[in-house]
């Protein structure tokens, strides 16, 4: 079909198409006018959304708020009067927005299109505008209301520490004992008080509000300190102070019997004193007053404490006094008795042995001892008749002890010094005796023996032997004594004595063993020409007082005989002959 062909058609059916043509552009143009209707629908609802946004901030419970707040808060009061008259900007915008909404409507209802575009772009302007100045405003607000927010954070900690706190106490209550009703009083207290606060709240009366809440923190701090502090409590009241009182009335009972004075102490009157306070104390106790009750039972605890230890002090005191006085006295009668018998002996000490101020020194020791036994007598009347306590008993026994201890160790020292100068007497008396008997023994040993001939040199020593023990002997006799000399001659009279005593010996026993070697030898004299030889210089050097020569000369000219026998069998065989 060719263009002509349809422009023919069309002239032939004008009036169709012209029909055609106009409903065309009739639907276009509805469409046109239903997507513009609904896009401005679309754009009035998200209006309305951010509407509801703007009215759903709670703006008039908060001004009210902080309208009461002004009211007892001068200080916030400028800050209140812009937010309030900020809060009538936005409720006069309000109301314009909700006029020109409901313009809004109407205009998309009624299709007027360009006055809906006019109506969304001024419902546009005041809605944003509205919700920001709604905004600001909150901020404003929350921080005027700041405080409530806190105190509210901060009353539902306590709320819940309270929770726990009565949880406890209901947990405890058989060791809370007669406190328990304290205790539940103070819980429906703390109950009321939060009553309280939520009434001062809802007046906004914040200063009064923060006064309980300051209250319900002391209530719940003495609520806690009862709790962790009344059980605690009743253990000390019932179960330590009574076992206290026991061990003290026990302690008490056993030392009377033990005859211990504690008079002093008044135990019977203190253990009835604590005992009412103890009762006063529990009472307290059960109303609550955790500080006055426990101040008071730690001060019975530490005096029961302290009563038993006096007694206790007292017991030991007493033992100890009863041992150390029979100590301390018995040294007193040793060194008076020691005492008597060295002042008898003072005078003779000191003017035989030299000792000077001797005497002196000796009554020096009996004044002191007799001032000690003084004191003594003193401690002992202390102790039996004036019913002192042994503690203080004990410090001037002991002072005594100390001062009897230095005198006796010095009193020891000045008899060691006598009985050492009388042992030295003795000692010299002694060895006098047995100088005798040595040099007696010396001078017997040579007599027996006839000894043909002996070296002048023995009888001087035995001479000297002999005048030793007449110094020694006359120093003995005279009225003073020089014990360092006498000591010093006795010694040299010992080592004298004893050498010569020693030399002898050797002497008479060169001279046996030499009269028994000419005894054996003589066996074999008559048929051994050698050995008669050798017997003849030997018997003439026995004659001259060469008995070591002539004991030589036997036992050589035996051995020259007899090579294989020996000197200990020569002696043997002569010893058996001369049985």
């Amino acid at each position: 079909m060719t263009f002509e062909s349809i422009l023919n058609i069309l002239k032939e059916n004008i009036y169709i198409v012209a029909g055609v043509a106009i409903v065309l552009i009739v639907l276009i143009f509805l469409y046109i006018r239903s997507a513009q209707k609904r896009r401005l629908r679309n754009q009035f609802d998200a209006l309305e959304v951010k509407y509801n946004e703007l009215v759903s901030i709670p703006i008039l419970f908060k001004i009210n708020k902080a309208t009461s707040l002004a009211k007892i808060n001068p200080d916030e009061e400028t800050e209140v009067m812009e937010c309030k008259a900020l809060f009538d900007e936005i409720n006069k915008n309000q109301e314009t927005i909700t006029q020109v909404m409901a313009d809004l409507e109407d205009a998309i209802a009624y299709n007027k299109v360009k006055d809906s575009r006019g109506y969304l772009v001024e419902l546009d302007e005041l809605v944003n505008k509205s919700l920001s100045n709604t905004h600001t405003l909150n901020k404003r607000l929350e921080v005027l209301l700041e405080q409530e927010t806190n105190q509210r954070l901060e009353i539902t900690e306590l709320k819940e520490t309270f929770r726990e706190l009565k949880q406890e106490t209901n947990s405890k209550a058989s060791l809370l004992r007669d406190a328990y009703d304290a205790l539940d009083e103070q819980i429906h207290s703390v109950e009321h008080l939060f009553s309280v606060f939520e009434e001062w709240m809802y007046a906004s009366d914040f200063m009064k509000a923060r006064e309980v809440t300051e209250e319900v923190k002391g209530e719940l701090s003495l609520l806690k300190l009862r709790l962790d502090e009344i059980p605690k409590l009743y253990e000390i009241a019932k179960g330590h102070i009574p076992s206290l009182l026991d061990e003290v009335s026990r302690l008490y009972q056993g030392v009377i019997q033990d005859g211990v004075y504690v008079e002093h102490l008044e135990v019977p009157k203190n253990i009835g004193v604590l005992s009412d306070v103890l009762r006063d104390d529990l009472i307290v106790l059960a109303q609550g007053d955790v500080e006055k009750a426990k101040s008071s039972l730690l001060e019975i605890h530490k005096r029961l404490e302290t009563i038993a230890t006096q007694i206790q002090k007292e017991n030991a005191s007493h033992r100890e006094v009863t041992s150390l006085s029979e100590t301390v006295f018995a040294s007193i009668s040793e060194l008076k008795e020691a005492c008597v018998k060295v002042v008898e002996q003072a005078p003779r000490v000191e003017r035989r042995y030299g000792f000077e101020g001797f005497v002196d020194q000796a009554q020096s020791f009996e004044t002191s001892i007799a001032d000690f036994d003084e004191v003594a007598q003193k401690i002992s009347r202390m102790i039996h008749e004036e019913k002192i306590p042994a503690s203080t008993v004990i410090l001037s026994l002991q002072e005594l002890g100390q001062d009897v201890q230095i005198l006796k160790q010095e009193f020891t020292e000045f008899v060691e010094k006598m009985d050492q100068a009388n042992a030295d007497e003795i000692r010299a008396n002694n060895q006098l005796m047995k100088l005798y008997l040595i040099i007696n023994d010396v001078q017997v040993r040579i007599h027996r023996r006839f000894l043909p001939i002996i070296s002048e040199k023995y009888h001087d020593d035995v001479l000297t032997a002999v005048e030793y023990t007449h110094r020694i002997a006359t120093m003995l006799e005279d009225d003073a004594v020089d014990v360092a000399i006498l000591n010093a001659t006795v010694d040299e009279a010992i080592d004298f004595t004893y050498k010569l005593h020693n030399n002898v010996n050797n002497l008479v026993g060169a001279v046996d063993m030499c009269e028994n070697a000419i005894v054996y030898a003589n066996k074999f004299r008559a048929f051994v020409p050698d050995i008669d030889t050798e017997l003849t210089r030997a018997e003439l050097a026995f004659q001259s007082g060469e008995y070591t020569q002539a004991l030589a000369t036997v036992i050589n000219a035996v051995d020259r005989y007899r090579p294989d026998s020996s000197y200990e069998e020569m002696i043997r065989n002569n010893a058996k002959s001369a049985r």
